[in-house]
């Protein structure tokens, strides 16, 4: 896809959502003004909804709580 969308192939590129939607977001959502036009670019609206995905980022959660519990006790230790 080349180009820019407008405000209702924006909309619907984010999954459907509506106009009034996309227009009361546009603080959040990357765009371009151009005179009275609202210019969306297909990649920055792919990496903004990659950016607000929810993916399971493995996390060892033992090692995590270690060195937190780790970096506590010697603070205190150190006092």
């Amino acid at each position: 896809m080349t180009g820019y969308l407008n405000v209702r192939q924006a909309a619907q590129f984010l999954g459907g959502r509506s106009v009034s939607w996309l227009r009361s977001h546009l603080h959040e959502i990357p765009h371009r003004k151009l005179y009275d036009r609202l210019l969306f670019d297909p990649v920055e609206l792919r990496a903004f909804v990659e950016a607000r995905s929810e993916r399971k980022i493995p996390v060892d959660l033992d090692n995590l709580v270690a060195k937190v519990v780790g970096a506590v006790r010697r603070r205190r230790t150190a006092a």
